[in-house]
């Protein structure tokens, strides 16, 4: 069993392979052995099997006697898990305006216009941008007709966040990226996946978000407005196609909640068995209501005002505004 070759014995090698393959079969343990140490042994891998046993103490009952040295399976560590928990961002306590699905390039001037009039005579104390800020078009593989000019986009996309900071130049602004932007890293994952890691790091030095004192959240994370979870609404597959979004909302959640990404403006209201209204909002957008690829849709310009109180009680104001730019 002791018998030397190129610096390390048979038993050596046979002792380091159960130890680091304990887990394994004796077989397959042999199979490993015989690939890279298969001269030791003269290419036989039941030679290899013999020696194994031996070591397992389970080549019968003279040969544990005989041993020396058994070394036996030990317990399995259970493998460290893959998933990651993202936990909720809590808005601070405040007057927030929710702001959804503006789509640039592809945004509307005069419902974004009449929104900033009302919240600043609301005097909010918080920004939301509650997914789609970008629309993210010209790296979409669902058109080929728009004109692939990223750099135009993000561009387009600093003007805006710069005109919301001189127009709510003490509020607080956070930044919950959707669906829309998340074609970037979609393109990264399929182009360069060695990259698919780095995607927000990649928005957030494209858009300055740092310097412009706005926080960016991660993609799918749920926003807390004390008690009331606001999503982007891609979260949950298919919410338009309830009676409106606010009830396919209620459908999925169960509970009180706030979404955009439909584009509409509805409200769904149930009551518990202990008498608890759980009311679920959708919020209208402010792009185009007409796009190539939707001439006919059924959407409307809103925003909304969420009050977040120190105990987490919350108050919704779901706005929309008419085509005349009146907010109602």
């Amino acid at each position: 069993m002791d018998d030397e070759g190129g610096g390390m014995s048979k038993a050596d090698i046979i002792k380091r392979h159960l130890k680091d393959y304990q887990h394994l079969e004796t077989k397959t343990i042999a199979r490993i052995i015989l690939h890279n140490f298969g001269s030791f042994f003269d290419g036989d891998i039941e030679k290899i099997r013999r020696h194994l046993r031996y070591y397992r103490g389970t080549s019968g009952q003279y040969n544990r006697e005989q041993a020396t040295e058994i070394i036996p399976r030990s317990k399995t560590a259970m493998p460290l898990t893959h998933r990651r928990v993202k936990k909720p961002y809590h808005l601070s306590p405040g007057l927030w305006l929710v702001v959804n699905d503006p789509h640039i390039p592809f945004h509307e001037q005069l419902p974004i216009e009449s929104m900033v009039t009302y919240a600043q005579v609301k005097k909010v104390t918080g920004i939301l941008y509650n997914g789609d800020l970008q629309d993210c078009a010209s790296i979409s593989y669902w058109s080929s007709s728009i004109k692939r000019d990223f750099d135009a986009e993000t561009s387009a996309t600093i003007q805006f966040l710069d005109f919301m900071r001189y127009e709510f130049p003490k509020a607080e602004f956070v930044y919950k990226p959707a669906n829309h932007e998340y074609r970037l890293p979609r393109l990264l994952q399929n182009m360069t996946p060695q990259l698919i890691g780095v995607p927000l790091a990649i928005l957030e030095t494209r858009l300055g978000l740092e310097q412009r004192g706005i926080e960016l959240l991660e993609y799918k994370q749920t926003v807390m407005a004390g008690k009331l979870p606001i999503l982007h609404g891609d979260e949950y597959r298919n919410l338009s196609r309830a009676v409106n979004p606010a009830r396919g909302l209620y459908l999925r959640a169960k509970s009180w909640a706030a979404c955009g990404h439909c584009h509409s403006t509805s409200e769904n209201t149930e009551v518990d068995i202990n008498g608890v209204y759980l009311t679920t909002w959708s919020f209208g957008c402010l792009c185009d209501l007409h796009p190539d690829f939707e001439p006919l849709s059924k959407w409307n310009w809103g925003f909304a005002i969420v009050n977040v109180e120190k105990n987490g009680d919350f108050t919704v104001v779901n706005k929309r505004i008419l085509p005349s730019g009146e907010v109602v």
